[in-house]
């Protein structure tokens, strides 16, 4: 059983590249513990190589290149955990929608293009005098001001003559809402969740955070995952997912969770093959007594 990692790009990493870095090579450590043949490049070298041969692909990657390299590992009959479809879906003018109509509790949200003027009835619910985030709607936040509040039009139309200027076509307007930040972590199938900054957050919040993340992140496609909540009260918005994080304050528990999860999957699919080879062989053998 060969694994093969695939590193961040550091352009879509800043200030984050170590730790980064760090999950990907404990889950392949621990992995190699179980004697699976792991190894890791950086992106460029994958994008750039030949298609290595390997049953499973661990992807921290986010670039257009690295994900169509993906999708070719994928046809390839490697497991890519998270795939490539499922990385895009966590660009912002996916993420959004998608969200929504998994019935995660969002704010309310819009994509626009930069170059144009905003007219107001485009914002829909949205109203600036009461606080708008503008966030670049491709990635997540690679630069100071890929996310900025704005709080009225003349504001709204600064920001995103910024982004126009700047080569940032589509930009996404959430509405702000009021409360403290709490991050989570999660690894799909039900193996691990955290929250971090969560202090004084009641157990009744904590599991409704919990359900609402796994539906979102199965809405999407992702098997390792993060995001940022604003919690009032007894209340929660989900304003960001993103596709495998750093873990950096929960990296040890992580990565046993998502080496766990990886193994699982990977013993699925050789389940499966081994029952779609019988049903093959039984359809012949009837077929030849027929």
């Amino acid at each position: 059983m060969r694994a093969l990692g695939i590193y961040r790009e550091s352009e879509f990493s800043p200030g984050k590249v170590g730790a980064d870095a760090a999950i990907m090579d404990e889950v392949l450590a621990i992995l190699a513990a179980h004697r699976i043949d792991t190894s890791a490049r950086a992106a460029a070298d994958f994008i750039n190589g030949g298609l290595p041969q390997c049953d499973l692909v661990l992807a921290m990657c986010q670039s257009e290149p690295a994900l169509a390299r993906l999708a070719a590992m994928q046809q390839q009959g490697a497991l890519v955990v998270n795939a490539p479809q499922a990385i895009r879906s966590c660009y912002r003018d996916r993420l959004g929608p998608m969200l929504r109509e998994a019935r995660a509790p969002v704010p309310e949200g819009t994509l626009v293009e930069t170059s144009a003027a905003v007219e107001r009835a485009a914002l829909g619910p949205l109203d600036p005098s009461r606080g708008i985030y503008v966030k670049r709607g491709d990635l997540h936040a690679l630069y100071a001001g890929d996310v900025r509040r704005v709080d009225d039009a003349s504001s709204l139309a600064a920001a995103l003559a910024d982004f126009a200027a700047r080569g940032i076509r589509l930009a996404y307007l959430q509405a702000a809402v009021e409360g403290r930040v709490v991050k989570f972590y999660g690894v799909s199938g039900g193996g691990y969740f955290s929250l971090v900054q969560a202090e004084g957050a009641s157990g009744s919040l904590i599991v409704r955070l919990h359900d609402a993340a796994q539906r979102a992140a199965a809405a999407l496609g992702l098997e390792v995952w993060g995001g940022d909540a604003i919690v009032d009260g007894g209340q929660f918005k989900i304003v960001d997912f993103n596709d495998w994080p750093s873990f950096e304050r929960v990296r040890e528990a992580a990565a046993g969770a998502i080496a766990r999860r990886v193994v699982e999957l990977l013993s699925n699919e050789k389940r499966e093959t081994r029952e779609e080879r019988r049903a093959g062989e039984s359809n012949r053998k009837m077929e030849a007594k027929g």
